[in-house]
């Protein structure tokens, strides 16, 4: 009978475990989500001047910004998720502070200087779709639905 009781102890910290995961990982859908569709309302226009580009750059450095912050908000707790949450904090971090550096760069007039910084911020983008693959990858593994992916 003792090996017994012990069987709904642990499925209730396995059901816990996936209800934290699941809760985690639509947390994080939700804010990437929000950033995504905010961000494509507010794209630069491909001919702006130097200052709109300037003003455009700001903005988007504020949005990842406010993306960094909300993901630290999240308290992720799942341990399948949680480093990669860190990873795309970092990620959106180190993204505004590239962006302040080609937003202050250009407003200086140091044209060069802002297109080794946009050179450098669209290289080290580029590891976003590895990390949000493995973000979906787990998120999927925990809800699996048509809607998991970020």
């Amino acid at each position: 009978m003792v090996g017994r009781a012990g069987v709904p102890v642990a499925c209730l910290l396995v059901a816990t475990g996936c209800g934290r995961l699941d809760r985690d990982c639509r947390a994080v859908t939700a804010t990437a989500n929000a950033f995504i569709a905010e961000s494509a309302s507010e794209r630069p226009q491909p001919n702006a001047t130097p200052e709109e580009t300037v003003k455009a750059e700001l903005a988007t450095a504020v949005r990842y910004e406010k993306l960094a912050a909300d993901l630290e908000n999240l308290k992720v707790e799942s341990s399948e998720l949680s480093a990669e949450v860190t990873r795309y904090r970092a990620l959106a971090e180190h993204s505004a502070a590239s962006l302040r550096a080609v937003a202050a760069a250009l407003a200086r007039g140091d044209f060069d200087t802002a297109r080794q910084k946009r050179i450098e911020l669209d290289r080290e983008a580029h590891g976003e779709v590895p990390l949000v693959a493995k973000i979906n990858e787990i998120c999927g593994a925990a809800h699996p639905s048509p809607d998991a992916s970020l």
